[in-house]
């Protein structure tokens, strides 16, 4: 059986309570018990040294026993509970309350067993009786005897308050219970109603609809927190949706334009309305080696997402790789008359070298690509402590902060209008996060509209 989180808070709300108030009922309530028992024990003690006192207080002032006065005394101790006998110092009984008034004491002792049986059901209390000899100037004068329900008893006062006590515990566990069923109800609806509309919004998600968005907040760290990732959650599904449908159109759309071109020449062909010749099929197979490249690209590009790099690393120059990669882009720096600021410096790197020529081919292709006639591009690596950083930099058109975190997905083009013929198939930067990652580094990018862009590629240097 499943139960909600609204009952299940509750309950353990009520669980709790009903735990702790039960043990501190517990507890207080045999300490209390302990306590008090000590206490009547106590009392009769003193009670006793008491009667002694007037005793012998009395035995003192008269030089013998005056019959009128232990009368008094023992009346007295009768309505605390105690039946005393008095003897002299051959043993002779003096005076007794049971002798005095039998029926009185007997019904005090059955009044005491009540009341102590009312305290509880399994009391095994019984008549006890206690000698004490009584003696002046160091010479015995008589004996004491007090009777009384043992080991201790409770009088109606004592009773009384006892269960004052035991029902002031009822009435406080109640009230606990009442205050936990609400507080418990309430913290549960706090808790579980921005769970649902999470669980409702994650609901959404599966089917689709990732343009809501949660508007709540909540005081409770870890709810906020999961507010937040599931808000961030439908941002990204949803960019990768939009993705998605553009990576259908880009790659029908690239498919589509070399095959119809193919299709065209063909027919002609067949038509006779052209001729076959060498120039014509040249110009099909060019539009043929697009699609490959195209379906190339792709296969790559699932392979390195499928974390199937296989990664060759050695230690080498990485000013020698740049030099290289320089030399084979002279052609496009002349023709746009841009400025490299470079200074060949040694800089060993631990990596898979033909892997660092592509992701360094990617970025500079790049930087080409967007720099404006007569701009500069700036190149620095340095070796660091742990890693080599590897810094691009150029003064071309820029990127914006809407397209600047979505660079790095595939096909993704932050001009919608350029064809992979002036601005290929959005690929590259992909492949290139894949690798650097792939070599345990990270790539970032900083860039500002028609200012230029910057890219810092960081490789570790531990040499496993």
């Amino acid at each position: 059986m499943r139960y909600s989180l609204r009952s299940k808070l509750t309950l353990s709300y009520l669980l709790i309570v009903v735990t702790v108030v039960g043990l501190i009922s517990l507890i207080a309530n045999t300490y209390f018990k302990m306590q008090f028992e000590d206490y009547v024990i106590k009392r009769q003690e003193n009670q006793t040294n008491e009667i002694i006192n007037l005793i012998k207080q009395q035995y003192q002032t008269d030089k013998a026993f005056d019959i009128s006065y232990l009368e008094r005394v023992g009346m007295n101790a009768l309505e605390k509970g105690m039946i005393i006998d008095i003897s002299d110092a051959d043993n002779k009984l003096i005076w007794s309350a049971s002798h005095h008034n039998g029926g009185l004491c007997e019904a005090m002792m059955y009044n005491m067993q009540k009341n102590m049986y009312s305290y509880h059901a399994n009391w095994n209390g019984k008549y006890e009786e206690k000698s004490y000899t009584l003696t002046f100037n160091n010479q015995k004068i008589g004996t004491l005897t007090t009777g009384y329900m043992g080991p201790y008893y409770f009088n109606n006062e004592e009773l009384i308050f006892i269960k004052a006590f035991n029902k002031l515990f009822i009435i406080i566990g109640a009230i606990s219970l009442l205050l936990a069923f609400v507080l418990g109800i309430a913290m549960s609806l706090r808790i579980s109603k921005p769970l649902n509309k999470i669980a409702h919004k994650a609901l959404l998600l599966s089917e689709g609809n990732y343009q809501e968005r949660l508007d709540d907040t909540s005081n409770t760290k870890e709810i906020e927190m999961l507010i937040q990732t599931i808000n961030k959650l439908s941002v990204a599904l949803e960019n990768k949706e939009k993705l998605r449908k553009q990576l259908t159109q880009d790659v029908a759309h690239e498919l589509r334009t070399p095959l119809t071109s193919v299709q065209g020449h063909m027919e002609a062909m067949i038509d006779g309305i052209w001729e076959m010749d060498t120039k014509r099929l040249s110009s099909c197979y060019d539009e043929i080696i697009r699609i490959q490249k195209l379906i190339g690209n792709i296969e790559n590009l699932s392979g390195i997402e499928n974390e199937n790099v296989l990664l060759n690393k050695e230690a080498f120059d990485l000013s020698q790789l740049v030099s290289r990669l320089l030399d084979n882009y002279e052609k496009e720096f002349l023709a746009k008359k841009i400025h490299v600021s470079y200074v060949p410096s040694k800089t060993l790197i631990y990596a898979d070298q033909d892997k660092m020529s592509q992701v360094l081919n990617n970025i500079l292709s790049n930087a080409v690509k967007y720099s404006r006639e007569g701009g500069m591009i700036e190149i620095r690596a340095a070796s660091r402590h742990k890693a080599t950083e590897i810094h691009v930099r150029d003064t071309g058109i820029g990127i914006s902060e809407a397209d600047l975190p979505l660079i790095f997905e595939r096909f993704y083009r932050a001009d919608k209008s350029r064809n992979s013929k002036t601005g290929g198939m959005g690929v590259g930067l992909t492949i290139t996060k894949a690798i650097v990652e792939a070599h345990g580094g990270s790539i970032a990018v900083r860039s500002k509209v028609n200012e230029g862009t910057e890219f810092v590629v960081v490789i570790p240097r531990n040499e496993e």
